[in-house]
């Protein structure tokens, strides 16, 4: 009978603590791709600038939240580098995603 209980009180336990950490992958995917597409943005502008400074603010930003979310550096890299291979081989694709990223990414837009 202890026994038996023990088993459902772990199994309640386990199951609130799953409920509790619960990700909402598209909103860690959003901000995976906010991060990485805002950072490639950052990379070609003069790090003195307002602009530069603001983008690598609001790609820190997201690279946080969708770290506490479980994202990890893979995650990053895979988008940028998927990223990166539009820039270079399709400017009409990479500038729907530039307006995607404006439209998503960036408060008040």
């Amino acid at each position: 009978m202890k026994k038996t209980f023990l088993v459902l009180m772990l199994m309640v336990a386990a199951s609130a603590n799953a409920s509790a950490q619960e990700v909402d992958y598209d909103k860690r995917n959003l901000h995976i791709f906010c991060a990485s597409h805002l950072a490639l943005l950052s990379d070609s502008l003069t790090e003195e600038g307002d602009v530069y400074k603001a983008l690598v603010f609001m790609s820190d930003t997201h690279g946080d939240e969708a770290r506490k979310m479980g994202a990890t550096e893979t995650h990053f890299s895979d988008v940028t580098r998927y990223l990166k291979t539009v820039r270079n081989n399709n400017k009409g694709k990479w500038d729907r995603l530039t307006s995607r990223s404006r439209d998503v990414c960036l408060p008040g837009s």
